[in-house]
């Protein structure tokens, strides 16, 4: 069974550098290994063909015959399964990864020093020290009784084959991402080889052959999302036998479920496999420690992931609901929660403007005039670029005497500018009579109601409209004939918070004339 955390959206951002780094990390030293299968099999024929096969391997043979642990019989059994022919080459491999026999005969415990082959025996042994200690894989691989501690991060990158190699970093790239988003780059490399260094160490207790692989670090990652997202729920792709598929599920689940499936694998190889489960469990272990004590301090970060991985999802399916209660709370002739809910809507899809239509059609028939100003505010200040021709009715309905109560005369100067753009003159100049013929407002806001006036009366010039033009210019005449009548200025009318931060840039003052019939 196979049940691995992933994260399918990224940024330029949150692109997950150092997973992607320890990858081709990997790769390189793989590259650098490719050389080596041919210098194991160049020394072993060496070995085979000289006085140090006659010399060792009746002796590592009853060696093993005189132990009754698992290991030792496991390779007697390897031993005597091989063809007769490969039988030495066979003894030969075991031997060299046996460190605790190559202990007992370096230190002459097995060929003693009065024996007369000695010499002859610690010459050749000692050169083949030599040219097996200059194969790559050798020089960093992880082995006991070497007394090279940096050996606990360099074995990380070191992989017995290409199928070890690619499998590795395929789960390395589906989960060590999701680590990483949840860690932070600096904080996920620390943890990753920590992790690694502690997973050998656990093969250093319980095993006596060398380990080459990522695994243990890579579990450890498991590790690391299962503490990290606790229960959250994350996507997870999981194979059983030939059936496979995705889902969700609590990010916690993982580690029990991964700690049980190696267990149940180590108890049931019982030595068949050269697959160290247990650097796998002591990988998942301390990833799960690390991932305790390094967590990061802001609360907010694992929330940023998930709302990058599911925030579309989950507003869309937002949206989907507000939308259907809406549609019901309408046909129910309840106004006010429908208002509400499509104003929720609204809120979630400030560009939507069928949203923004519905929203603003039914708080017209809502009693609540707030809601309404609050619905007519926002077709207002609404940017799209087909916003003209989209509220082209809205802007009409607006114009009516019901709604221009309710807005501020910047608000209404705004709609005039836009009835314009919608190319709805004659519901324009409605707007702008209305505050002329009120001598308060037109001295209040006497610069601002020019400024629109000019603005209509160079659209209508420029297009050709001269009996429009000639209308906005008696306009002009009657009620500023000078400069000096355009009065004092209003305080400038803000659209609503709910609104404001989307709409605050490239707002003008109204102590400039700046005509921009866009707006």
């Amino acid at each position: 069974m196979l049940i691995l955390p992933y994260q399918t959206k990224f940024s330029a951002h949150s692109l997950p550098l150092v997973t992607l780094a320890l990858i081709v990390v990997n790769i390189f030293c793989f590259y650098l290994q490719s050389g080596d299968p041919k210098k194991y099999e160049t020394l072993a024929h060496n070995y085979l063909d000289g006085d140090l096969a006659t010399l060792e391997l009746p002796r590592y043979r009853t060696w093993l015959a005189a132990r009754s642990d698992p290991a030792a019989r496991n390779v007697r059994r390897e031993i005597d399964q091989a063809p007769e022919p490969a039988r030495p080459l066979v003894t030969f491999r075991a031997l060299q990864n046996d460190s605790t026999f190559l202990r007992e005969l370096r230190a002459g415990n097995v060929i003693r020093s009065d024996e007369g082959s000695y010499d002859r025996w610690r010459e050749e042994r000692t050169r083949f020290d030599a040219a097996w200690g200059h194969i790559f894989t050798e020089r960093f691989e992880l082995m006991p009784d070497t007394g090279q501690p940096w050996r606990l991060i360099s074995y990380q990158f070191l992989h017995g084959s290409l199928g070890h190699l690619v499998g590795n970093m395929l789960v390395l790239l589906v989960a060590g991402a999701f680590a990483e988003a949840g860690f932070g780059r600096a904080r996920f490399l620390f943890a990753y080889l920590l992790s690694g260094a502690f997973a050998g160490g656990a093969h250093l207790v319980l095993a006596t052959s060398g380990l080459v692989g990522a695994s243990g670090a890579i579990a450890a990652t498991v590790a690391m999302v299962a503490v990290l997202y606790g229960t959250r729920r994350v996507p997870v792709f999981y194979w059983l036998l030939v059936y496979f598929d995705t889902a969700k599920m609590p990010a916690l689940m993982l580690l029990p479920i991964w700690l049980a499936s190696e267990y149940l694998q180590w108890r049931f190889a019982a030595g068949e496999t050269n697959v160290a489960y247990w650097v796998h469990i002591g990988g998942l272990i301390a990833g799960a420690l690390i991932a305790l004590a390094l967590k990061p301090r802001d609360p907010k970060r694992i929330e940023r992931v998930l709302d990058a991985e599911f925030g579309d999802e989950q507003r869309t399916n937002k949206r989907s609901s507000l939308l259907r209660q809406a549609q019901e709370a309408a046909a129910r002739l309840d106004t006010r929660r429908a208002a509400r809910l499509y104003r929720e809507l609204v809120e979630l899809n400030p560009e939507n403007l069928e949203y923004l239509i519905a929203y603003f059609n039914i708080a017209m028939v809502n009693p609540d005039q707030d809601m309404f100003a609050d619905a007519a505010l926002r077709v207002l200040w609404a940017r799209s670029n087909n916003a003209a021709e989209d509220l082209r009715r809205i802007y009409l309905q607006m114009s009516q005497t019901r709604v221009l109560q309710i807005l501020p005369v910047d608000e209404q100067l705004r709609l005039a500018r836009r009835l314009v753009r919608s190319r709805e003159h004659t519901a324009a100049l409605d707007v702008l009579d209305r505050l002329l013929v009120d001598d308060n407002l037109r001295t209040l806001y006497a610069r601002q109601i020019a400024d629109c006036l000019l603005g209509l009366f160079t659209t209508y010039a420029r297009y050709g409209l001269k009996r429009q033009a000639d209308s906005v210019r008696t306009r002009l005449a009657r009620y500023f004939p000078a400069p000096g009548s355009l009065g004092g200025l209003a305080p400038k009318t803000t659209p609503p918070r709910t609104i404001r931060g989307s709409t605050a840039q490239g707002v003008h003052g109204p102590d400039t004339i700046y005509i921009d019939l866009g707006r």
